[in-house]
């Protein structure tokens, strides 16, 4: 036992050596010298604020509409959202939450070495990017909220409670001065969130529930999401080419240590945060918001992009292990879908009924 708990130990502190080792100055050279780098190709996907959309550009304006024009707009709006399922309308909560905690998202970027934003108003095209970046993130739970309040299908007083608990319970952060790390964990959260949205949009629009204001809302943020994932995969592709050992080997420390959602502490006020996330994952599982299948495919696309398998100069001997265990990862989770759907068929379990307090304590199948 003794043992153990010492092997333990030291595992703990050789990842504490492993990731702080990223913050030695000949690594965090990179990242100044690729500063001009980020001005040029990273900068011009943020859009002008003039050419950006506005949460009331895709919901009823009374400004524009007048008094009865914006109530009969929002009585259309309640009866395309009546429409829609129980299970999406949860996963819908749970993607506004995640947006509605961008406090911590910043402050995530600007624990960062060389990136940060040291005074909150740097010049630095790293600090412009965090700054633009997080104006425009900021317009997404904006409209997601305001669509939820307009519908009447939300308590809204304990989605609010639950925004509130998730931004004063924080999140994970590995490796959290890290760059390398950083961004690594970013790109994928991007990629993960365009596609939640990506999907609620279509399951909820004119081929599914038939809410086609919703189906926009959810699209459009989805497209935001997009530019930010190209904007973060071309910064860690570059730092594949400027440093392959030390990005391969981030990118595995990170993919060890899985890839949550933001929401990993999510907290409805009546479970411990990790039985409420459990059950979370496996409704939108379920609705088809956001699988196994897509956490997979994400890890897929970003070797690709970052040409994970073909890397052969530059890599040490740690270097290539992370190489080796990168690129047998999706088949390991392939085999994880393949058990636990093996799993599910077997057992035939049968579903359990959970109330959600945000849609009023309505019950929701979930399988354990």
């Amino acid at each position: 036992m003794a043992g153990r708990r010492q092997e333990k130990k030291k595992d703990i502190v050789d990842e504490a050596e492993e990731w702080r080792s990223y913050l030695a100055s000949e690594r965090l050279e990179v990242l100044r010298e690729i500063e001009p780098w980020v001005e040029e190709h990273v900068l011009p996907l943020l859009k002008p604020v003039e050419a950006s959309w506005q949460p009331s550009d895709l919901l009823p304006d009374p400004a524009a509409l007048g008094s009865d024009g914006f109530h009969a707009a929002c009585l259309e709006l309640r009866k395309r959202a009546a429409g829609v399922p129980d299970e999406l309308l949860v996963c819908l909560v749970a993607n506004m939450v995640t947006e509605e905690a961008l406090p911590m998202y910043p402050s995530g970027l600007n624990r960062l070495e060389v990136v940060r934003d040291t005074t909150g108003a740097d010049a630095t095209a790293w600090a412009r990017w965090i700054r633009g970046w997080s104006a425009e993130e900021n317009r997404h739970g904006d409209v997601l909220n305001r669509y939820m309040h307009l519908s009447g299908r939300f308590d809204m007083r304990e989605v609010e409670r639950t925004v509130q608990r998730l931004i004063r319970d924080g999140i994970t952060v590995h490796a959290p001065a890290s760059p390398f790390h950083g961004f690594a964990y970013v790109a994928f959260q991007e990629r993960a969130t365009a596609i939640a949205h990506g999907n609620t949009a279509r399951l909820v629009g004119a081929r599914g529930a038939g809410d086609a204001a919703l189906a926009r809302i959810c699209g459009t943020v989805a497209a935001d999401e997009k530019r930010h994932e190209a904007a973060y995969t071309r910064i860690m592709g570059k730092l594949f080419e400027a440093d392959p050992d030390a990005a391969v080997r981030a990118m595995a420390y990170m993919m060890r240590r899985r890839i949550d959602m933001p929401t990993a502490f999510i907290n409805d006020g009546r479970h411990s945060s990790g039985d409420f996330y459990a059950r979370f994952i496996a409704i939108a599982e379920k609705a088809g918001t956001y699988t196994l299948s897509d956490y997979r495919c994400i890890l897929e696309h970003l070797m690709r992009q970052w040409r994970v398998e073909e890397l052969t100069a530059g890599l040490s001997s740690d270097g290539r292990h992370a190489q080796d265990y990168l690129c047998a990862l999706p088949h390991k989770i392939k085999r994880m879908e393949e058990k636990a759907h093996d799993r599910a068929v077997k057992a035939k379990k049968k579903p359990t009924l959970i109330p959600i307090n945000w849609i009023f304590d309505r019950p929701i199948s979930v399988v354990p």
